[in-house]
């Protein structure tokens, strides 16, 4: 019979934040939440909703309080999606695979009744994280890309001065627009990590409105902690599509 491992819920904060780097300078071992940059990721973690020291689980080798950090994770959540964060989980291969379940299971327990998605997101590269959400039943999304610019790039984009298109106004989201949006915003990303409601409130969001007030299109986008800036959400509705670039 196997041995059920020893989950530690305390480490201290520089010892955990130094296992963290180091498997997500690793894409083997990296998730997708977090970068590579120490001070970043440090930004990172310290700017979720839920204190992520509160949240960590951690086997331990030997499950002593000093043995070696073999596998950890963390969690955040958020009530109005119904959606939780699993960051991590971090560890070698092996002990990904052989703690991995336990680990997830400790994360379970903390959250709240009202959450109904769980998701976890590594790098391509780590085929253990993969193969273990495989494992416990974990749905695939399609594979997506992040495509990078520099702000200095980003600071000479502009509108045509005719606008996109004829009678065609870009302004900011204000909350009278959530009725509106929520439709497309649903169709096109479903379960997202962030409702129509709360990219009014807590995403930087433009709208693209017709002559007649229908509203078009929109983008939205945040600024990290880690001080990078992300274009997270962006669609047209279908009738507007290859209508407001020129492209035909």
């Amino acid at each position: 019979m196997t041995e059920e491992p020893q989950i530690q819920r305390t480490t201290g904060r520089g010892e955990a934040l130094a296992f963290i780097v180091a498997c997500q300078q690793d894409p083997a071992a990296s998730t997708a939440y977090l970068g590579e940059d120490p001070a970043g990721i440090e930004a990172e973690l310290d700017g979720l909703d839920r204190p992520w020291l509160a949240g960590w689980r951690a086997v331990r080798s030997g499950g002593r309080d000093d043995g070696e950090i073999l596998a950890a994770c963390t969690v955040d959540w958020d009530a109005e999606p119904s959606m939780a964060w699993i960051h991590g989980l971090w560890g070698a291969p092996d002990a990904v695979e052989r703690h991995g379940p336990a680990l997830l299971a400790a994360i379970d327990r903390q959250l709240p009744a009202d959450i109904t998605h769980v998701e976890l997101c590594g790098h391509l590269a780590n085929t253990a994280l993969a193969a273990l959400a495989d494992r416990l039943g974990f749905s695939a999304t399609e594979v997506n890309l992040a495509l990078v610019a520099s702000a200095a790039q980003a600071s000479a984009w502009a509108l045509p001065d005719a606008g996109p298109a004829p009678g065609v106004r870009i302004r900011r989201m204000v909350p009278a627009d959530v009725v509106l949006l929520d439709p497309l915003h649903a169709a096109e990303f479903g379960a997202a990590y962030a409702t129509a409601a709360q990219l009014a409130s807590a995403y930087h969001t433009v709208v693209a409105e017709g002559p007649a007030g229908a509203l078009l299109g929109y983008a939205a986008g945040t600024l990290q902690d880690d001080g990078q800036a992300y274009m997270d959400f962006t669609a047209v509705a279908p009738p507007a599509r290859r209508q407001m670039s020129g492209v035909r």
